[in-house]
């Protein structure tokens, strides 16, 4: 039937929903090109129309009214629904068999016209079901939109793909439209959008839909990577005068090179060009702090593109003397970031920064009120100061321990707390007196706190830290190892034992054996039944008998041996642990690695050490040659000369080849060439230490130690700057002491050189302890002190400069050189043992 018009319809039109008005003109159009079935469907009125299409269907019209178009725009009463956005018309409508192929005058069809009305709700609701009808393709419409030439239509269908690719609101689950999207040739309309469009609409719409992906969609990183001209179209972006596009590609590039691959590619597309030129041309903080983002990203891949960037023309000064003063914070974090990546385990970069003042800079940053600033700045300084021993002696200079160590003491929070640990941790380096000040000034009570934390990237160098605090030999004014027992520092140093990181069990074993035998082989008994009271002693004999890693079982055998030093208690039951057996010790013995042969033979000998049982029962199974420790006797290494050097005097009676006798002068002469000639104090220190182990062995070690001279030797250490050394030394004399000849000889040296005995004092008359000095020498120094004897005339070898003021030694100036040190770089080096014993031997 042809449609005719009648102005005079539209009148009644406008009315009200006049039933009979409406039956007289169903195919009448108004001034607008309506038919009143329209009119009903523009306005909402779901009771007219069903009245219309029930009188059509009466009279057989029904097809015809639900296919009527308007006059100009030729939309269907279905399209004009969804284009008004009347969702209960559009829901009566669906139940008819309506035409949903239909398209309006300019071709578009009912998705297209759901996505150009620009009304969400509607189009999700078309989308939902049309998806039922699986004929039907909502995803083709939206994509021709998108690319269309209309920049308006390009506009709209950006924004649409947009809306839709966003996540959830409520859960942030990705959307399930992504798909499907993907599948009907989103790829390739993006990458036709970034190379071919000039809308920035469109542009800015790209690069949204591309945000929304690239967490979710593994796909799009992998169909982009070939094409490579999208990234060289997005870079050139970066030129873009519309701040909102060069703030989204920012982003946009920020999230891309989280993956390797990609971010590879935007490099071979320029990448650097365009990020440094507008790094140095745009100093908005909200464009330029997702380019160093970026940039972090990129120069965590490789060094190559760490010096690549810290050599760009002008760079790092502006880096520097700018975007690190910068005080917009997200601009700040975002360029402490980069800073961390860009010095990371890269020691050339870290001094060319170093040299820049780049350290100043950053330990600024310590003094901002944001904590996540204050965080980041942390983690740039520990990767900044890694294995660097320069940028860690700039960094002090600058006074980085003191403001860590305040912040430490101010903050609760624990993620700061465990940056600070880890960053205190890196700049101490290798050197153990400032891990021993680092972990004084925090406190035994707090390290063992920070345990507590729920973390575990602050538990090697926390364990580290309290290992070297616990090295320090027990004075009258510290007492590391029981300020732990006191502190329940044990259980958690216990728990270590079961982590999965072998470095830090190798901590914890370490930590156990200070724990229960401080420096000089005095056995500490609480720590000892402390870990057998908390089933330690079942963890170690595991690690000992089990693991496969040789480094942890000698580790755990050493710890084993700690715990049995002058505690048979302990020992029996270590002993009838299921699986224990010494026998693992002699299989390490044998093992590839010299280092661990040493360590399971130095555990052996701290079994057997003052145990005459246990050496008598060791000895009638196991014999050694002494070529087992002439190879480590003739080691340029001191430290592992003294180490073998021990067990020989130890270990004397499991040499067959030649006598106890024998065996234990070439010992003691190997340790007394090393405390007589080394030119390092951390040797002579371990020197000492050992010569304080045998100092109070049950045999007569300890005489041929006063014969060799030892007293006058030990003596001269007081002059160290190290004051584990002066322990070491300290407990060896009050051992040597309850001897009569080393009696007299302390006796001589105190009285040439007052300040010995204020020494000997701090680290031997413990409260609550039987003085470890003997009590005939502090008799006959008290005698010497209240007759007020005539200063003996010093050896003018070992002059010292102290005063000792309330249990506290303080030094007051630096000590002159010694005459057993001019004396040891006079002398000509010897190989292992002193020529008169070389000669017995041979």
């Amino acid at each position: 039937m042809t449609l005719s018009h009648s102005a005079k319809g539209s009148a009644s039109s406008r009315g009200g929903e006049s039933i009979d008005d409406g039956m007289r003109s169903l195919n009448t159009y108004d001034d607008n090109g309506y038919l009143p079935i329209h009119r009903a469907v523009s306005n909402g009125y779901e009771v007219t129309l069903k009245n219309i299409l029930d009188d059509a269907q009466k009279r057989n019209e029904l097809n015809q009214q639900l296919e009527a178009k308007t006059e100009r725009t030729e939309l269907t009463p279905l399209l004009l629904a969804v284009a008004v956005g009347r969702l209960p018309i559009i829901s009566f409508l669906l139940k008819y068999s309506v035409n949903i192929n239909a398209v309006d005058a300019n071709g578009n069809g009912i998705i297209a016209i759901a996505a150009l009305s620009q009304n969400e709700r509607t189009l999700r609701y078309m989308i939902e079901v049309l998806l039922a009808e699986h004929s039907y393709n909502v995803w083709k419409p939206l994509l021709k939109l998108y690319t269309s030439l209309s920049e308006d239509e390009s506009s709209v269908g950006g924004r649409v793909l947009e809306i839709l690719t966003r996540p959830k609101a409520d859960t942030k689950e990705a959307s399930s439209y992504w798909p499907p999207i993907i599948d009907n040739g989103l790829i390739p309309a993006l990458v036709h959008t970034f190379t071919e469009s000039k809308n920035e609409d469109t542009l800015i719409s790209t690069y949204l839909i591309l945000l929304n992906a690239i967490d979710e969609q593994p796909r799009i990183h992998n169909e982009l990577i070939p094409n490579k001209k999208a990234f060289g179209a997005m870079l050139k972006h970066t030129r873009s005068k519309n701040t909102e596009i060069v703030t989204l590609l920012g982003r946009l590039l920020a999230s891309l090179t989280r993956t390797k691959s990609l971010a590879k590619s935007i490099i071979d597309q320029g990448l650097f060009e365009a990020a440094m030129t507008l790094i140095e041309k745009e100093r908005t903080p909200e464009i330029i702090s997702s380019y160093f983002d970026c940039l972090a990203n990129v120069v965590s891949y490789s060094s190559v593109y760490q010096v690549q960037i810290a050599n760009y023309p002008l760079f790092l000064p502006l880096l520097i003397n700018h975007y690190l003063e910068e005080f917009d914070l997200d601009l700040s974090l975002a360029v402490m970031r980069f800073v961390r990546q860009l010095v990371s385990k890269n020691e050339e970069i870290q001094n060319l920064l170093a040299q820049n003042d780049a350290c100043e800079h950053i330990l600024g940053a310590l003094t901002a009120s944001s904590k996540d600033l204050q965080q980041m700045a942390i983690e740039t300084i520990q990767e900044f100061a890694d294995n660097n021993p320069h940028v860690q002696y700039i960094m002090i200079r600058e006074n980085a321990f003191e403001q860590l160590l305040n912040l430490l003491d101010k903050t609760n929070v624990a993620s700061l707390q465990i940056a600070i640990v880890r960053t205190l941790w890196t700049l101490c380096g290798t050197h153990s007196s400032r891990k021993r000040d680092v972990a004084t000034r925090i406190g035994v009570k707090k390290l063992i706190s920070y345990y507590n934390l729920k973390s575990d990237e602050h538990l090697l160098a926390l364990t580290d830290i309290l290992g070297e605090l616990t090295k320090r030999s027990t004075s009258i004014k510290i007492n590391v190892a029981e300020e732990i027992n006191r502190a329940v520092g044990i259980p958690p140093i216990l728990r270590l034992l079961t982590s999965d990181n072998e470095a830090l069990v190798i901590s914890a074993l370490r930590e156990i054996q200070l724990l229960t035998c401080a420096p000089g082989f005095i056995s500490n008994t609480l720590n000892q039944e402390t870990i057998v009271k908390y089933d330690g002693i079942r963890f170690l004999v595991a690690l000992m008998m089990h693991v496969k890693n040789e480094d942890i079982q000698v580790e755990a055998a050493q710890a084993l041996a700690c715990i049995t030093l002058a505690n048979n208690h302990c020992l029996t039951v270590i002993e009838t642990t299921l699986d224990f057996s010494f026998t693992c010790l002699f299989t390490l013995m044998e093992s590839t690695n010299p280092i661990v042969q040493l360590k399971a033979s130095n555990a052996l000998a701290t079994f057997i050490y003052n145990n005459r049982q246990l050496e008598e029962f060791l000895a009638q199974h196991y014999r050694f040659s002494f070529d087992y420790f002439q190879k480590f006797l003739e080691h340029n290494n001191n430290h592992i000369r003294c180490a073998a050097a021990f067990q020989v005097v130890v270990l004397a009676n499991l040499i067959p080849e030649q006598s106890q006798a024998i065996n234990t002068a070439i010992g003691c002469g190997v340790l007394m060439d090393v405390l007589r000639m080394s030119s390092t104090d951390e040797e002579k220190s371990n020197a000492a230490e050992c010569l304080a182990r045998l100092s109070h062995i049950k045999s007569s070690v300890p005489h041929a130690l006063i014969a060799a001279n030892g007293i006058d030797y030990l003596c001269d250490l007081f002059s160290s700057k190290n004051d584990t050394t002066i322990g070491v030394a300290s407990i060896a004399l009050g051992y040597l002491s309850y001897i009569h000849e080393g009696e007299r000889q302390l006796l001589h040296r105190c009285r040439g050189e007052l300040d010995i005995m204020a020494f000997l004092k701090v680290y031997n008359c413990l409260p609550g302890q039987p003085p470890r000095l003997s009590k005939h020498l502090l008799e006959a120094w008290d005698r010497y002190s209240a007759l007020k004897l005539p200063k003996l005339r010093s050896r003018g070898s070992n002059v010292r400069y102290y005063k000792v003021l309330a249990n506290n030694i303080e030094r007051l100036r630096v000590p002159s050189s010694s005459t057993s040190a001019k004396e040891s770089n006079r002398s000509s080096p010897v190989k292992f043992y002193l020529p008169s014993i070389r000669s017995k031997v041979h």
